[in-house]
């Protein structure tokens, strides 16, 4: 609504309601394809990086206290 129409009948702000939402309905749309799922995906395993990285930084912090180099992760091929 655009908020020059505040005394509209009920049935008038339920029809401006239904079009805003239909303009919308493009935006949403990508989440319905499938799009959703990855994107959980995705943060599930930038959660799950963050959780290993924390875990081993104890670890790196005693080797660097030792004066030894701490390992640089290698990525898969």
């Amino acid at each position: 609504m655009d908020g020059y129409d505040d005394n509209l009948p009920p049935s008038e702000a339920a029809r401006e309601k239904r079009r805003d939402r239909d303009a919308e309905a493009g935006a949403r749309a990508g989440m319905k394809s499938g799009l959703a799922k990855q994107f959980k995906q995705v943060l599930d395993s930038q959660v799950k990086r963050g959780k290993e990285a924390a875990r081993k930084l104890p670890e790196e912090a005693e080797r660097t206290e030792r004066g030894e180099r701490p390992k640089t992760p290698r990525r898969k091929p």
